[in-house]
């Protein structure tokens, strides 16, 4: 009995972990800091995204984001993309990101990008490489710095010097 229930959960396993191991990406389009609009197309990536659903007022996010930065100058602009998805805010994002030094692409009012990724609460961090599977999920926890040293080991960038003290 013992022998037939291993078996079993084993073929369950087998059989989850691909779905798992390769949810594939969503499609959306937004609005930039400009107006335009900002279309995310999954399967035709030029190289890595990490998607950040993140709020003004949100101190977590603050605490985040100049990692994520850092990881954005390690990799720079030709090998990984940055949409920061302003959700649930009333605030000013870019000028938010101006103020705290950040060069990721704005998408503002991203509440519907949120929903449809399951995004509750901020910050929420996907990376999805080149072929648009997302290969790494934040949604609450981890300190910065062990948040950094992942995305680094998942875009083969190497490891960070921390100016922070982390």
């Amino acid at each position: 009995m013992r022998l037939v229930l291993r078996i079993n959960a084993l073929l369950l396993c087998l059989l989850v972990a691909p779905a798992l191991a390769s949810t594939h990406a969503l499609a959306w389009q937004g609005k930039g800091a400009d107006g335009k609009t900002i279309t995310f197309d999954p399967k035709h990536l030029p190289h890595p995204a990490l998607l950040l659903f993140w709020a003004t007022w949100c101190p977590y996010c603050e605490a985040l984001m100049p990692y994520l930065q850092d990881v954005y100058n390690a990799a720079g602009r030709d090998r990984l993309a940055v949409y920061a998805i302003d959700i649930k805010d009333d605030g000013h994002p870019a000028a938010t990101l101006r103020e705290r030094h950040l060069t990721f692409s704005l998408v503002r009012d991203g509440d519907a990008i949120a929903d449809a990724y399951g995004v509750e609460g901020t910050p929420g961090l996907f990376l999805v490489d080149a072929k648009g599977d997302i290969i790494y999920r934040r949604d609450g926890g981890g300190e910065p710095a062990q948040v950094e040293a992942k995305l680094r080991r998942l875009l083969h960038l190497p490891a960070a010097h921390s100016k922070r003290g982390s």
